[in-house]
């Protein structure tokens, strides 16, 4: 930050190089002011601290305030309203990280759990008096007040020091150096020494500062003392009392503060001091000081942990960033907002070339454009040097021109293609210790200037292509040359080509960069970075994604490479990219919130180059910026994670304990940061909820998260922060909740479904076995009603046949001896009644074939069924006409009413057939929604009322076999007859029973519809 506190002054050049008037450049640098505008909760700031997981605390008017990256927080004190707050005079962690605060009454708090509770437990005496902190050498908490005296609190338990009645009065500062002395500063009485001898108090005044207002106390070395007072700055060392700066002498300087690395902060009216530790010798004089101007008056100073400077004053509160860039800005001076080539030199030099042409001079907060050779007018595209005052320039239409010092004035020399130059367009340069420059031109090869003499190498010597992008060059004398084609290498006037086929990731070379530490060529290209290492091009496996696009500039410091693309700036280890093995903290991005301009490089031979100091300098579009060697040379500290709050459809809930959301469908927000003030948002985050998330989220820098439909249970939330060197937290941050199920997702409802389905299926194996049952007996009685129909059958056909053949026999046997011809008309008569009955017999036994019906035609099978029985009645006379008919849409019959149908139709039809003497027999099929019908009637004699009545003749079976046949299928027979008039019978089966499909549909209707549903 030392950049910071230089004066400006003005570098007296020739006139004829340079243009007439410098213009005063003024860098920027890290720089926040917050008052009650931009979120500061104002009052007059007492003092700063910060804690050990990166909190700032702000002890104010107001009362304590608390920043952690991203906005100030007011903490209320405990066991009060919420609204109450305290004014705090003084803040301060000990040693164990422990939080202490004092009022403006004495009380000393301490804080816990975003609360400042207390106060702690002392004497009880307080009226309205200020009471001061400070920590011991030991790091311990000192406390003092006029009513308390001074008490040191170790790991929280309190040893007085000083009784109270032996307190000066009007208390303004206390400290311990590191002899064991307490100090203590006061209004009007001057300076006190307090020593303890075996535990007995011992206290000196010093005389000389009696009408001296002591402000602030601040320890040097091993006893000397910092005295801010109202008459400047002074020191005390061994008794001796002095000034410590003469130009502090006519200030009041209200604070002191001590910086990370030894050097000393000095707050006073509107400015700031900063006195390096080298500049601070051990009696604690002062030999040198930075100086800043600032908004106010300083109330107080700190120094964090990043190297920050944080000031606070009336109503505001400033901080400078140490650990950023220091950039140059157009709109402060800067002559152009995309600087090309740069170049910087031993005297602290930096000379640059904008893209729209020209070349400047910035030295010493000045800057000014060099004029000379027509420079001004042409566009430069590279500069090299290698003395202390010679620099050389490569030129878009001038060729090469050299500027070197002679005397107290610049001189320039020209070399074109008159001078032996290969071409007057130049893009690249180079100056190799030995003093030979070696100029790139566009499209004509590398020229060499050596002993006043140019010679020039082109493809005709092995160069890849003519048009030179990049040279570098090693202190064992190799040349590297980059082209778009390649690289090449050239040694003792030998040339060697690399290109893709030698590894070379393909695309143009765009930056070149010799690293003498590791002896390795790193090579920038279109299409990432390689190195080439003892003769061999390698290019880095698994590297980060920014490192595999155009690398514009490449730099080293202190084990670090420093690049650039078109829309990054990083820095990588360099040892990570040889070992192509990438740990945490070996890899960051900076962006604008660090100080740059932008992140995007710039397309010109060297853009990334570092000075003789180890400082880096970057040229971007917007601006030129640089960083110390010590920026960034820590390691950043890890993020301590915090969750500000969980919402539930946007309502924030309590999330002290585990948190209850009630049933159904809710959005859940979790909200987090990171505590990182120096740069809030280069921190990351990941996150991961149990049993939703599968593995941690990819990094973000979302600092709030959704989660809709979460189901019921008990869950945890994890969060995860990663720190700008990319290291994540050693631990995650959690928070737990139980999402409440509904009735229905409830264990008891769960449980009872359960048992609910299981007593389902239980019941319908109940039913199922029911079914069998029911099938099984009925088709056990379907076997036995076939027996009896046998039996009927039987006995209405062959039994009585046989009988009868039986009596004719028995009277042919009879009538043989005395009435022969008698006996033979009876044989033949007994005969032909045979041949009846084996008629009868064929026809009983065609019933009791198992024989199916066609499924799909009810009606074909009637038919041939009419016809079989036409053909038996020929052998009598002429058989009846029969017909069938159809009426409805024809349906598929199930298998087992399909055999029911199939047998009662046949018995109808046998009978009709059989015994009515009709003309004419019709059936007709009538297949309706509700019932399948068949009818059959013909014209023949009828059927006596009576037999119907009684269900059919005696030693009859085919009436009473149909209506038994139905019953057993959940049909109906009914018959319509009267004697002379014939029959007509109906068979009535519901559609359930008799058609497939509507079974089918049934079955699936239950089914279908929750589907639809």
């Amino acid at each position: 930050m030392h950049r910071l506190f230089q004066c400006a002054a003005l570098l007296l050049l020739s006139g004829s190089v340079f243009g007439a008037v410098p213009r005063i450049i003024i860098p920027s640098h890290g720089h926040d002011i917050w008052d009650t505008a931009a979120g500061f909760p104002g009052g007059y700031v007492y003092s700063i601290t910060q804690t050990a997981d990166g909190y700032i605390w702000i002890g104010t008017s107001t009362g304590l305030v608390r920043y952690g990256g991203w906005t100030f927080l007011s903490i209320p004190r405990g066991g009060s309203s919420l609204e109450t707050k305290v004014p705090v005079l003084s803040a301060l962690a000990d040693s164990t990280g422990q939080l202490w605060a004092t009022d403006d009454h004495t009380h000393l708090f301490r804080y816990a759990a975003g609360l400042l509770v207390g106060p702690v437990s002392d004497n009880g005496k307080h009226r309205y008096l200020p009471a001061l902190l400070d920590r011991t050498r030991d790091g311990w908490l000192l406390f003092a007040s006029e009513l308390q005296g001074i008490v040191e609190y170790e790991h929280g338990s309190a040893r007085v020091l000083l009784d109270p009645s032996m307190m000066p009065r009007l208390l303004t500062a206390i400290t311990q150096t590191a002899d064991g002395a307490f100090w203590i500063g006061t209004r009007e009485t001057g300076l006190f020494r307090l020593t303890l001898t075996q535990g007995v108090p011992e206290i000196q005044h010093f005389a000389a500062l009696t009408n001296i207002k002591v402000n602030c106390l601040l320890p040097i070395g091993d006893s000397a003392l910092l005295i801010g007072t109202d008459k400047g700055l002074l020191r005390l060392h061994n008794g001796n009392l002095g000034e410590a700066r003469l130009e502090l002498g006519g200030l009041e300087i209200f604070a002191l503060a001590h910086g990370r690395d030894g050097d000393v902060w000095i707050g006073s009216d509107r400015r700031v001091f900063k006195a390096h530790a080298r500049d601070i010798d051990r009696e604690g004089k002062i030999r040198a000081l930075d100086s800043l101007s600032v908004q106010g008056t300083v109330t107080a100073l700190f120094e964090d942990r990043d190297g920050d400077l944080w000031i606070g004053g009336t109503d505001f509160i400033e901080r400078y960033r140490a650990s950023g860039f220091t950039t140059y800005l157009s709109s402060a001076g800067l002559p152009c907002s995309n600087c090309g080539a740069i170049y910087t030199d031993r005297r602290d030099r930096m000379w640059l070339a904008p893209l729209d042409g020209g070349l400047f001079l910035l030295s010493t907060g000045s800057i000014q454009a060099v004029e000379t050779a027509g420079l001004r007018n042409d566009t430069v595209y590279s500069i090299a040097g290698g003395a202390d005052d010679e620099v050389w320039v490569a030129r878009k239409n001038g060729g090469v021109t050299r500027l070197h010092l002679h005397g107290d004035a610049w001189q320039a020399n020209m070399y074109t293609r008159q001078n032996g130059l290969a071409q007057d367009s130049v893009y690249s340069i180079y100056r190799a210790p030995d003093g030979t420059v070696w100029a790139g031109t566009l499209t004509a090869g590398l020229s060499r200037f050596r002993g006043e003499t140019w010679h020039t190498f082109s493809i005709k010597d092995g160069l890849p292509s003519n048009t030179i992008s990049a040279i570098t060059g090693s202190t064992a004398g190799e040349i590297f040359a980059g082209t778009p084609n390649g690289l090449a290498v050239l040694k003792n006037g030998h040339c060697v080509a690399y290109t893709a086929q030698q590894g070379l990731p393909p695309g143009a070379i765009e930056s070149l960069f010799f690293d003498d530490d590791a002896g390795t060529l790193w090579i920038g290209t279109t299409k990432g970075i390689s190195f080439l290492q003892s003769g061999t091009v390698h290019v880095p496996l698994g590297a980060p994604d920014a490192l595999y696009g155009e690398i514009l500039g490449i730099a080293e410091s202190q084990g670090w490479l420093w690049i650039t693309t078109r829309d990054h700036v990083l820095r990588v280890k360099r040892n990570a990219l040889l070992n192509q093995s990438f740990g945490e903290g070996e890899y960051r991005e900076f962006g604008v919130t660090e100080g740059l301009p932008s992140t995007e490089g710039v397309k010109r031979s060297r853009t990334v180059v570092a000075d003789h100091r180890g400082r880096i300098w970057f040229s971007l579009n917007k601006g030129i910026s640089v960083l110390e060697p010590s920026a960034f040379a820590r390691p950043a500290f890890p993020v301590t994670m915090r969750i500000d709050g969980m919402l539930v459809d946007g309502r924030a809930v309590p999330a002290d304990t585990l948190v209850h959301i009630p049933a159904g469908r809710h959005r859940v927000t979790f909200r987090y940061a990171g505590v990182n003030v120096s740069n809030p948002e280069g921190v990351k985050y990941r996150y991961r909820l149990d049993k939703v998330d599968p593995a941690w989220s990819e990094p973000t820098a979302l600092r709030e998260i959704d989660y809709t439909n979460i189901p019921p249970g008990q869950f945890q939330f994890h969060m995860m922060a990663r720190n700008t060197d990319g290291v994540w937290s050693s631990q995650d941050t959690t928070i737990a909740f139980e999402v409440e199920p509904a009735y229905w997702q409830s264990r008891w409802f769960q449980v009872g479904s359960v048992l609910a389905l299981l007593l389902l299926i239980f019941g319908l194996y109940r039913l199922r076995l029911r079914e069998l049952h029911r099938q099984f007996n009925a088709a056990l009685d379907a076997r036995l009603n076939e027996r009896s129909r046998i039996a009927r059958e039987l006995h209405d056909t062959l039994l009585q046949s046989f009988h009868g053949l039986m009596f004719q026999f028995q009277a042919a046997r009879n009538m043989l001896p005395r009435r022969p011809d008698e006996a033979m008309d009876v044989l033949d008569s007994a005969i032909g009644a045979t041949e009846q009955a084996i008629s009868e017999g064929r026809s009983a036994i065609q019933q009791l074939r198992s024989e199916q019906i066609d499924e799909c035609d009810l009606a074909r099978w009637l038919t041939n069924i009419g016809e079989e029985l036409a053909r038996s009645q020929q052998t009598n006379g002429d058989p009846p006409i029969f017909r069938v008919t159809v009426e409805g849409e024809q349906q598929s019959l199930s298998p087992l009413p399909r055999t029911e149908v199939y047998r009662i139709t046949r018995e109808i039809l046998q009978n009709a057939f059989r015994h009515a003497q009709a003309h004419r027999i019709e059936a007709e099929i009538r297949y309706d929604d509700g019932l399948l019908r068949v009818r059959i009637r013909d014209d023949g004699r009828g059927i006596d009322p009576q037999v119907l009545r009684a269900g059919g003749s005696a030693g009859h079976w085919g009436l009473r076999g149909a209506r038994e046949r139905a019953q057993q299928i959940g049909a109906r027979v009914d018959f319509w007859s009267e004697a002379g008039a014939g029959t007509e019978v109906e068979l009535s089966v519901p559609a359930a029973v008799a058609y497939e499909k509507s079974r089918n549909k049934r079955r699936f209707t239950l089914f279908r519809k929750g589907q639809e549903s």
